[in-house]
């Protein structure tokens, strides 16, 4: 197969953002697909990939050697296992080349393959440092690698070997962006942040209750020297029962949305999604789940989820960050002059000639106009539930102006306030930016 990927990614010079290696805008949007490898042939492949590609995702997170609901050295779709005799020096080249397929297809489609060669819990013990070697060895051609270290496993006293692993990819390729999955409340900074190996932090605010503020991790990882990118890489999953349960609901498209924004407005380089049927490919009718394994709604398919709301709320995020320019955005607090509070608390962003605001009940954000660097104005409500922009018409000149956003307030009535330098001619936010 062609593989059409003609560039690679990058940091920003400022250190905050990722892009492509021209220069050109980039943007982190990723599904979580841990079981990919293993679960899809090539026909659902192609399924999933293309429609991801077609929802605007970048970035598919999956694991080569899956564990956490699969033992070490789990058969793909095909029958065939990673490796002869579960023996990590002897691979199997029916199922990578399967692999290869799937990492081709991604690149096919424009869409960057965040690989985690092994579940967290395999390294330093069936996978080792030569396999890692193997691998990156395999993979250093594909423009369209990013590597992922660790693999939601608490660091304690291996923080050695995933510095190991770590400088195995960037010293292979160098061509590529590392980072670390960590455990949930663990971030990679905590651990890595002066690695020359990890380009780009991420942490996992995970599944244990709703308005967790993962964008309060953003300011902290914000706050490091040298800057480096950041976001949240295992967010709530969509239908994912609360705190594992089955009595406390499931996190909904809201909850979804809001952590969406909520980070990226503090400044992360990106989000990834997820859901809950999609990561593991559930198949109500073929799929039996390990006895430990409470979490999943084992009625639902993932052919159905791939298009579920919230999957398709992503879209008019990536819409609405495409439609202006990334160079230099950066959080902006300061020019709200009510910040609010828990989970109602509001969250700017600045960047050359806009300014976003994301209310994520319906509170009404009160603006202070003169922090704005550029004085003739052009107002926007962005709908993320469906991606369309409506003109505010009347603002005065300067002081500070409390917008109300259309409809009532509670979840499902988030909003994004957009205040543009009306010298850019952006247009309405979510459509593409002229050139």
């Amino acid at each position: 197969m062609p593989h059409p990927h003609k560039w690679g990614l990058g940091v920003s010079p400022d250190g905050r953002r990722i892009q492509k290696a021209d220069g050109s805008d980039w943007l982190w949007l990723g599904d979580t697909a841990w079981a990919l490898f293993i679960r899809l042939d090539r026909e659902q492949v192609d399924r999933y990939l293309e429609k991801r590609a077609d929802q605007g995702f970048t970035v598919i997170q999956a694991v080569a050697v899956m564990g956490y609901s699969f033992p070490w050295n789990a058969p793909n779709a095909y029958g065939n296992r990673p490796f002869h005799d579960d023996d990590c020096a002897r691979p199997n080249e029916s199922f990578w080349e399967h692999a290869d397929y799937i990492i081709d297809k991604a690149g096919h489609l424009g869409l960057h393959v965040a690989l985690l060669p092994a579940w967290g819990s395999f390294w330093g013990k069936e996978a080792t440092l030569d396999y890692a070697l193997w691998i990156a060895d395999r993979y250093r051609s594909r423009k369209n690698i990013i590597w992922m270290n660790g693999g939601d496993r608490a660091v304690r006293d291996d923080a050695a070997l995933f510095n190991r692993i770590g400088n195995v990819f960037h010293e292979t390729c160098p061509q590529h962006l590392t980072t670390f999955h960590p455990r949930g409340g663990d971030p990679s900074s905590r651990h890595f942040h002066s690695e020359e190996w990890l380009h780009l932090n991420t942490n996992q605010s995970s599944h244990g209750s709703r308005d967790i503020r993962s964008d309060d991790q953003v300011d902290a990882d914000w706050a490091l020297d040298p800057p480096k990118p950041t976001l949240d890489s295992e967010p709530c999953y969509e239908r994912h029962p609360i705190n594992w349960k089955s009595d406390t609901g499931q996190f909904l498209p809201h909850d979804v949305r809001q952590l969406a924004y909520w980070t990226i407005f503090a400044g992360a380089a990106g989000v990834t999604y997820g859901h809950v049927c999609v990561w593991i490919f559930n198949d109500a009718e073929t799929f039996t789940y390990p006895e430990h394994h409470n979490s999943i709604s084992p009625s639902l398919n993932w052919w159905d989820e791939i298009d579920s709301d919230g999957a398709n709320d992503m879209t008019h995020l990536m819409d609405l960050m495409m439609s202006r320019p990334h160079a230099n955005r950066r959080p902006a607090q300061e020019i709200l002059e009510n910040e609010l509070e828990g989970s109602e608390r509001l969250r700017a962003t600045l960047g050359n000639g806009y300014a976003f605001v994301y209310t994520s009940s319906g509170a009404s954000p009160r603006v202070r106009l003169d922090t704005l660097p550029w004085e003739q104005r052009t107002c926007w409500w962005y709908n993320p539930r469906d991606g369309q922009a409506t003109r505010i018409e009347s603002i005065p000149d300067s002081g500070s102006h409390t917008f109300d956003p259309p409809g009532g307030r509670g979840r499902d009535h988030d909003w994004v306030l957009a205040i543009d330098d009306a010298s850019q001619d952006f247009g309405p936010p979510g459509k593409q930016r002229p050139v």
